[in-house]
């Protein structure tokens, strides 16, 4: 679970349901080793993250949620299962070619959110993405910061935003700890969208 909140003494769970909310990070944290049935796998792990208009921590600020997926847009990828619910549509194989994270940038959604029994307590996960219903307003401009971390194209007025914890994780990984860390590239403005058009 990502925390915008630097104490965790204020970090409180959003409300389980459905809620609108808009994209405002993607995170690549690089390669990490993980352990599945007794066989070792190096992953490619990225973070999304959204806030909820809808729910206010004590500050006033809008709450965020993320969620962690496998970097893969295979088939049985759980991150490519939740963008095509989100779009609305299957990608075509020409789609998935050229599909660009960063598209996904305050781009708004309704997310599913329920709470699981996690290693420190209860807490509340994403369980699926759609599309914002036809009818259903649109979420206003997210109010957190929002942009794309890329350990590819490393740009360090990016990674000062990062919190400690992602910065530690991150220096954990397979790229990070080669020193394969590239120099950054300009990133494009995330484009605008209408409440009735595909988000992406």
């Amino acid at each position: 679970q990502w925390k915008e909140s630097s104490s965790e003494s204020s970090w409180k769970n959003p409300e389980t349901g459905n809620w609108p909310a808009v994209c405002i990070r993607i995170i690549d944290v690089g390669t990490h080793e993980a352990e599945y049935e007794g066989r070792k796998k190096q992953l490619r792990k990225s973070m999304i993250v959204w806030e909820l208009p809808g729910q206010l921590d004590d500050e006033g600020k809008p709450m965020v949620i993320s969620n962690t997926y496998t970097a893969s847009l295979g088939d049985k990828a759980k991150l490519r299962a939740h963008l095509e619910s989100w779009r609305g549509r299957p990608f075509t194989p020409e789609e998935l070619q050229g599909f660009d994270a960063k598209n996904i940038l305050r781009k708004p959604c309704l997310l599913n959110l329920i709470e699981v029994q996690g290693q420190k307590g209860p807490k509340v996960v994403v369980t699926s993405v759609s599309a914002i219903p036809k009818g259903m307003p649109a979420p206003p401009a997210p109010v957190n910061d929002s942009y794309l971390y890329s350990i590819d194209e490393h740009d360090p007025a990016v990674w000062d935003k990062l919190s400690d914890g992602i910065k530690a994780w991150i220096g954990r990984s397979i790229e990070h700890q080669s020193g394969a860390v590239s120099a950054p590239q300009s990133q494009p403005a995330a484009p605008t969208y209408s409440a009735d058009e595909i988000p992406f």
